[in-house]
């Protein structure tokens, strides 16, 4: 349960990307751990660790790949049928890849594992790709102009309750071309108060927004942010931020 955006900038003249996810979780899950430096390969990356599965949700690499995970949910209770492997081994299995496509590749092969419904984003400063997995189909879908935000989500209450409420605020938000950067953080903020369960920053009896985490991947450096509450809450911060490398480099 997240909801994901991206938002593209410009470093100079150079391309750049800003990612931002509020991770929503059932209140009796234990905290992630903060995020950290890990060798994946020949690849370094930043990542919080899921102590319950000893996954993730979200990190970048040091080739400027960043990569995010959200569950897909039908109907309420839906993405818990049937789940053999945990979706936190996903990303790890991916942080040690290139490129965008070399990680497209690769996660051609989750279709024939046995994970419950997912999304994943993997996005570089140009482009993203969306891998989608319901029982072992696997769709994706490209995008290779990265030159307007976008939106993913999600939700234990069924994915469609959430999307049109939540799109309908994420296009208020984002349709002048101005201050996607602060925008984005405002939206990630954002809290219906008749309406808790639907907001971006979620609050319902059984769960809730339990942190923010926000991306930045300049061509040279990539900075990840680490809020261990939610975003509308304040609190402490974590940054860890590393140097990327190219491909025949690493």
């Amino acid at each position: 349960m997240c909801t994901v955006t991206i938002v593209p900038f410009h470093d100079g003249s150079d391309p750049a990307l800003r990612i931002a996810c509020n991770r929503d979780e059932a209140r009796q899950r234990p905290p992630a751990l903060l995020p950290q430096l890990r060798l994946f390969g020949q690849r370094w990356a930043i990542l919080p660790v899921d102590p319950a599965s000893g996954g993730t949700w979200i990190a970048i690499n040091d080739a400027g790949l960043a990569m995010v995970l959200l569950n897909q949910n039908s109907a309420p209770g839906s993405s818990s049928l049937a789940a053999w492997l945990s979706r936190g081994t996903i990303i790890p299995s991916l942080l040690h890849c290139d490129s965008l496509h070399s990680a497209k590749r690769l996660a051609y092969r989750l279709a024939d594992e046995s994970f419950a419904p997912f999304r994943l984003i993997l996005a570089d400063r140009t482009e993203t790709i969306e891998v989608s997995a319901v029982e072992k189909h696997l769709q994706i879908v490209e995008r290779p102009r990265l030159d307007a935000p976008l939106m993913f989500t999600s939700s234990g209450l069924g994915d469609a309750l959430v999307e049109g409420p939540r799109r309908k605020l994420f296009h208020e938000r984002f349709h002048t071309a101005d201050d996607w950067v602060e925008k984005q953080d405002g939206f990630h903020r954002h809290s219906w108060p008749n309406r808790q369960h639907l907001s971006v920053c979620m609050r319902r009896e059984d769960a809730c927004t339990v942190s923010y985490t926000v991306m930045d991947v300049r061509p040279r450096s990539a900075v990840m942010t680490y809020f261990p509450q939610a975003p509308d809450e304040a609190g402490p911060c974590v940054s860890l931020d590393m140097g990327l490398r190219p491909a025949e480099a690493a």
